[in-house]
Order: C-alpha cells, then structure tokens, then sequence
C-alpha cells in the first residue's frame, strides 16, 4: 500500500471508531458475530481494503468490492485498466442488506 492508500485507510478507520457502538447494537440486535471487538472489525476492513487494492491491479474494470461479515469495501476508478497512482474512490460500508426485497 502506498502512504495515500494509508491515510484513506486510516481515515476510514477513524470514521468506524466514531460508530463502533452502532455496530455493535446491529450485530446484536441481529445476533450476527455477537463477539466481534472493535479490533476485530479493524482486521476485516484492513483485510477487505488490501483484497480489492490487490485485485485492481490485475482484473479490467471500473467497479471492485469484496464483502464478509457485514462490511462491504467497493473500489470505483475511471478506467477499465490499472495505472499506478490513477484516480479512485473507496467507500466502506457495514451493512448485511445487499438489496431491497420487501416487494
């Protein structure tokens, strides 16, 4: 990872500590990973962020994500093929609804 691939993970990071305890209230209000700590949550952003900075590299695409336990981290650049230093965004996010299917 570069030094700007860490503040962004850093920055992310300090945006969970804020919201840990909503996190925490979700998983257990749904009784998904009821024992998961602050730090633990922090090992699988980490995880997630590195996984889709390593597949940018080699996959022909605009749009990346890897999710697990609740947290999905999506990669989104302008062109198809990598370039290193190139323009992106990275949203993490905790959620365990991919969609909307109360219709």
């Amino acid at each position: 990872m570069t030094s700007k691939e860490i503040k962004i993970l850093d920055k992310l990071i300090q945006e969970l500590c804020e919201k840990q305890d909503r996190i925490k209230i979700m998983r257990q209000t749904l009784g998904i990973n009821t024992d998961f700590d602050f730090l633990r949550e922090v090992e699988i952003i980490e995880s997630l962020y590195k996984s889709v900075l390593e597949n940018r590299k080699y996959d022909k695409a605009t749009y990346f994500s890897c999710a697990t336990s609740g947290w999905h981290v999506v990669y989104l650049r302008d062109k198809k093929t990598y370039k290193k230093g190139e323009e992106n965004r990275i949203q993490i996010y905790f959620s365990f609804v991919w969609t909307d299917n109360l219709d």
